[in-house]
């Protein structure tokens, strides 16, 4: 893939998490204005309420790389080792930030496995469109890019969980002086 080609595809993809993340926004001011910030229905914003700037950062590199994946995956362009770098520095980061380095090697597994997940999908993609078109395998493509969704949503929840769980214990934690 020529630069200028990534460059565009880099661009596509801000675009798209530019218009997510105003659905967010329009989807958080309509639940903000039907509930009060006590109810118990609204632990999500809640959370996200009475976590430290530290632990924002994180979430957003969270966010942003499970938007990049689903990116990756929906376009059938492939992987690069940019798309590979862009998603590695996003995990370092989110765990960086929290001071989770034991668990930085699952989370650089669990990305290695995304590569791996998004790569097969291109692959079924590419002979489903070029080599051998049948519904069978196009209804295998469809169930493998729900699983690997699905597998996306699960470590995106893991490591919020992750991120969480360290922010409780920091916040639970007496200091000696």
């Amino acid at each position: 893939m020529a630069n200028e080609e990534m460059i565009s595809e880099l661009i596509n993809f801000f675009a798209v998490a530019i218009l997510f993340l105003i659905g967010i926004a329009i989807v958080f001011r309509i639940f903000c204005k039907h509930f009060k910030f006590d109810d118990k229905n609204v632990e999500l914003y809640g959370l996200l309420l009475n976590l430290n700037t530290t632990s924002l950062i994180s979430i957003s590199a969270i966010t942003i790389n499970y938007l990049f994946l689903v990116w990756i995956t929906i376009s059938f362009r492939g992987l690069n080792v940019i798309y590979v770098a862009i998603t590695l520095m996003l995990v370092l980061l989110s765990e960086a930030v929290i001071d989770n380095f034991k668990g930085l090697p699952l989370s650089i597994l669990l990305s290695f496995v995304n590569c791996v997940a998004i790569q097969i999908v291109y692959l079924i993609y590419q002979y489903v469109t070029e080599e051998y078109f049948s519904y069978l395998l196009l209804i295998v493509l469809g169930l493998v890019v729900l699983f690997v969704f699905l597998y996306y949503t699960y470590n995106l929840f893991r490591q919020v969980n992750n991120v969480v769980v360290k922010h409780k214990y920091l916040k639970n934690k007496k200091y000696t002086v």
